[in-house]
C-alpha cells in the first residue's frame, strides 16, 4: 500500500545514512487488514516462525496497528528476545505495554484537526459528510470519527456515509449541497465486499463529489482531496529509522517512551484550493502547500536569463546581419549605377578618340552626294534626254545617304547610355563593323589590321554594343600601344571556337610589357598610356564577365600584347565544335 510503501522507504533511508556498517533488512507484508481474522493470523505467525526458524536478529521493526498485535499476542513465539519498534499506530491502540524490550513512534491520525481545517476553509459549513469503507479499519476509522466529531454536532449536520457500495456512495456525494464538506477517512472494502486501496478510492469519491473533500492522510494529496492535518509517512519513516539506530546504537527500548514525531501540520493541495475557489488567507500559519504552479521565471530564473541573454543577441545579429544585406544591395546597386556611368564615359572617350575618323566616314558619303547632285544639274542643262546616266546618279545619291546614315546610327547607339540587353550576336559581322570604325584611325597610324575569323557565322549571346566597345577598346589600345615603334605596326584579330564558347584574341606588334605589369593591366586606373585614364580594359573586363565570359592576357604571344575572351555561343551542337576551319583575309588601312 501507498503508506506503507513511503514508511517503508524513509525508514530504510535513514537508516542506511546514519548506521556504518550494513544492514541486512528483511520485510514482510502481512495484508491484514484484507485478510482479517484469527485463522490468517494464525497461518501468518507459523509461516514467520517457519521461515525464520534458527536466525538471529538485532531488531524486529512493525508498522501498523495489526502487525503490533500480532507481536503481542505471539511474542513468546516470534522473536522473544530481539527488541522491537513499533510505528504508524495510534496510541490508544498501541499494546506495547504487552511486549518485552519495545520502544516505537506513535500517529495522531485524528480526524478532528482535518475538520477544524476545513471549518477554517469554509466557515459557511453546515453540513459534514464522512466518508469510510466497511472493512474492519474502516470501522474503527468511523467509529474514531464519531467520537471526535461529537462536541459538533451542536452546531453541524453529520452524515455518515460507511460501509455503502462504491456506486451508491458516488451518487449520494453528486447531490450534495453547497455548504457541506466530505471527510474521507478509509476505503479498503466497500459494501459489496470489492477490495479498494484507500488512495485509489479517494480519487472516485473526490471527482464524484459536489462539495471539497478532505482526509487525514498525506497518501490522499494529489487524488484531489483538498488537504488535511496529518503526520506525513515520510517524516515517521525518518522518525522511525533515527529510532532503530539508537536502538541498534546500544540504547534500551525500556528506556525510550513511544513519542509523535511532532509535525501533524495542516497540508493542502494549491490545485484544489483553485478549483473550489477557497482563499489561502484562511489557513492556518504553519500549512505546507503542494503542487503550487510556480511562474515560469521563478523556476527557471537563470534559464530563462540564458534563452532571453540568447535571444535578444541572436535578434541583434540577426538584425545586424539585414542592414548588412541591405547595405551590401545598395552598394550593388550604386556599384552598378558607377559602372554604366563608367562605361559611357569610356564610351564616349572611345567615340573621341574616332572623331576624325567618323568625320570622315560621314564627309565622304556627303560630299560624293553633293558631287552627284551637281553632276545631275549639269546632266539635265547640257543633256535634258540623259535618263539613263541621271537614274545611276540618283541611285548612287541613295547609296551615298544611307551610308551616312548607316555611320551616323552606329555613332548614337555607341554613344547611348543603356541596360545590359543580351541577344544573338553574329560576331564576324560585327567585327567588320568595328574595324570599318576604326578604318580611318588605322590609316593615320598606318597599322595594318589582319583577321582571322571562324567560319559559318557562329552566333554568341552578347550585347552588340557592348561586345563592339571591348573590340574598340582593344583595337585602340593596339594602335596606342604601336605609336612609337618603328616596324610595321599589325593588328590582329581572330575568333575561334572553343566548346560553347567563342573565344576573341586582339594582339598587336607593339614592345613587350614586363610581367609585373602585366598582372596590374586589368586593375582600375592603373594605365600604361602617357594620357589614359585606367579603365578601359577594367571596364572591358566587367562587360565580358556580365557576359559570362572572361578575359585574360595571353602569355604565349610572341611579339606585342596578346588579350583574349570569350563569350558564349548561342546554339552549338557537340559536332559543330568540333569543326574548326579559319576564313583568313586582311584589311588595310
Amino acid at each position: 500500500m501507498p503508506a506503507n510503501i513511503s514508511l517503508g522507504n524513509a525508514m530504510v533511508d535513514q537508516m542506511r545514512r546514519g548506521y556504518p556498517d550494513r544492514i541486512e533488512f528483511y520485510s514482510e507484508f502481512l495484508d491484514l487488514v484484507r485478510f482479517p481474522g484469527d485463522s490468517h493470523l494464525s497461518r501468518t505467525a507459523d509461516m514467520l516462525l517457519e521461515k525464520y526458524k534458527g536466525r538471529d536478529f538485532d531488531l524486529v521493526i512493525s508498522a501498523g496497528p495489526q502487525a503490533l498485535n500480532l507481536l503481542a499476542d505471539q511474542r513468546q513465539f516470534l522473536f522473544p528476545n530481539v527488541p522491537v519498534v513499533f510505528t504508524g499506530v495510534r496510541r490508544e491502540s498501541a499494546t506495547w505495554s504487552e511486549l518485552n524490550s519495545a520502544t516505537g513512534i506513535l500517529m495522531k491520525l485524528d480526524p478532528l484537526p482535518t475538520l477544524e481545517l476545513a471549518m477554517q476553509l469554509q466557515p459557511q459549513t453546515r453540513r459534514v459528510v464522512v466518508v469510510s469503507g466497511a472493512s474492519d479499519f474502516d470501522r474503527t476509522w468511523d467509529d474514531l470519527a464519531r467520537e471526535r466529531f461529537r462536541n459538533h454536532e451542536s452546531r453541524l449536520e453529520f452524515t455518515y456515509l460507511s460501509g455503502l457500495p462504491m456506486q451508491t456512495l458516488l451518487e449520494r456525494l453528486r447531490d450534495l449541497p453547497s455548504d457541506a464538506v466530505v471527510i474521507y477517512l478509509t476505503f479498503f472494502t466497500d459494501g459489496e465486499g470489492e477490495y479498494f486501496l484507500s488512495a485509489d478510492a479517494a480519487i472516485l469519491v473526490a471527482n464524484a463529489s459536489a462539495a471539497p473533500v478532505y482526509g487525514p492522510y498525506d497518501t490522499y494529496m494529489g487524488t484531489g482531496i483538498v488537504g488535511g492535518c496529518m503526520d506525513t509517512f515520510d517524516e515517521v519513516g525518518r522518525e522511525t529509522g533515527d529510532l532503530a539506530l539508537r536502538i541498534l546504537a546500544g540504547e534500551k527500548p525500556e528506556d525510550i517512551a513511544p513519542y509523535f514525531p511532532g509535525k501533524d501540520l495542516p497540508i493542502v493541495d494549491c490545485r484544489q484550493l483553485a478549483r473550489w475557489e477557497l482563499s489561502e488567507d484562511r489557513l492556518p500559519a504553519r500549512s505546507e502547500m503542494r503542487f503550487r504552479q510556480s511562474s515560469l521565471w521563478k523556476e527557471h530564473r537563470s534559464t530563462v536569463i540564458t534563452a532571453t541573454f540568447v535571444l535578444a543577441l541572436q535578434a541583434t545579429l540577426l538584425i545586424g546581419l539585414l542592414f548588412e544585406r541591405r547595405n551590401r544591395i545598395l552598394a550593388e546597386l550604386v556599384a552598378d549605377e558607377t559602372r554604366r556611368e563608367l562605361t559611357h564615359a569610356s564610351r564616349l572617350a572611345t567615340v573621341g578618340e574616332l572623331t576624325a575618323s567618323i568625320a570622315h566616314e560621314i564627309h565622304q558619303p556627303l560630299g560624293a552626294i553633293l558631287s552627284n547632285a551637281d553632276a545631275a544639274e549639269m546632266l539635265i542643262d547640257s543633256s535634258p534626254d540623259s535618263m539613263d546616266e541621271l537614274r545611276q546618279i540618283l541611285a548612287d545619291i541613295r547609296q551615298d545617304d544611307l551610308r551616312a546614315c548607316e555611320v551616323i546610327e552606329r555613332l548614337r547607339a555607341l554613344m547611348r547610355n543603356r541596360e545590359l540587353e543580351l541577344q544573338a550576336v553574329e560576331p564576324n559581322e560585327l567585327i567588320e563593323n568595328v574595324i570599318r570604325l576604326i578604318n580611318r584611325e588605322a590609316k593615320r597610324r598606318d597599322v595594318a589590321v589582319h583577321t582571322e575569323l571562324a567560319p559559318g557565322g557562329p552566333l554568341v549571346i552578347a550585347d552588340k554594343v557592348h561586345l563592339q566597345q571591348v573590340l574598340l577598346n582593344l583595337l585602340l589600345n593596339g594602335m596606342e600601344a604601336m605609336s612609337e615603334i618603328d616596324q610595321p605596326k599589325k593588328l590582329f584579330v581572330q575568333t575561334q571556337l572553343q566548346s560553347d564558347n567563342l573565344e576573341f584574341l586582339v594582339q598587336d606588334s607593339g614592345p613587350d610589357i614586363p610581367t609585373e605589369r602585366r598582372s596590374r593591366l586589368f586593375d582600375p586606373f592603373f594605365t600604361t598610356k602617357k594620357e589614359g585614364m585606367g579603365l578601359g580594359l577594367s571596364i572591358a573586363r566587367t562587360l565580358v564577365e556580365a557576359h559570362g565570359g572572361r578575359i585574360w592576357i595571353d602569355d604565349n604571344c610572341h611579339t606585342g600584347l596578346g588579350l583574349r575572351f570569350t563569350v558564349p555561343l548561342a546554339q552549338k551542337s557537340s559536332n559543330e565544335t568540333s569543326q574548326f576551319a579559319v576564313l583568313s583575309g586582311e584589311q588595310t588601312g
